[in-house]
């Protein structure tokens, strides 16, 4: 505000060339602050045009990034899948071969065994064959039982009254 150095005027004129220059400052000031906040405005507008690219950007990198460690996380639940498969099936492995062997070289040469099978449920092996005596079947017995997997050999009663030829179906009890 300009000091009113002109004292020839009236009161009245006097005060309506302060309200004059109030209204001016006031007018000046506030055209200062439009002037400030249209500056801000065109900042904030150019800032949200820049920050809106960017995040632009930064979704599709993520989105990319997301697409391609979902298809390695679906191929790594897959082989994890077969892993867990496989484990199970070697949990449930059992080494048949020992007691196969053990089995060939016990039965006798006279002896026909035509099946074999394991029964891991029950313990038991079931022995499908035919002797050609009955001295043979009972040392076929007899070799059975000198086994340690196997305590008794329990033969059919019809089975022995044969003399020749017997063909025989036996259930042994087995420890594996």
């Amino acid at each position: 505000m300009y000091p009113i150095r002109l004292n020839l005027m009236s009161k009245k004129k006097q005060q309506y060339a302060k309200r004059i220059m109030t209204m001016g400052f006031i007018k000046n000031t506030l055209a200062v602050i439009f002037i400030i906040l249209s500056c801000f405005a065109i900042f904030a507008i150019m800032s949200q045009v820049f920050l809106q690219s960017q995040f632009a950007e930064i979704a599709l990198q993520s989105l990319r990034t997301h697409t391609s460690a979902g298809k390695i996380n679906v191929r790594v639940q897959k082989i994890n899948v077969i892993t867990k498969q496989a484990t199970a099936i070697q949990k449930n492995y059992m080494s048949w071969s020992p007691y196969i062997l053990l089995l060939a070289n016990t039965i006798p040469e006279d002896t026909t065994i035509t099946q074999f099978s394991f029964r891991t449920s029950d313990h038991m092996l079931e022995l499908v064959g035919s002797s050609p005596s009955r001295e043979a079947f009972l040392k076929l017995q007899d070799t059975l039982e000198s086994l340690p997997q196997i305590e008794t050999v329990t033969i059919p009663l019809s089975d022995l009254t044969k003399q020749n030829k017997i063909d025989f179906s036996l259930s042994i009890p087995f420890s594996f």
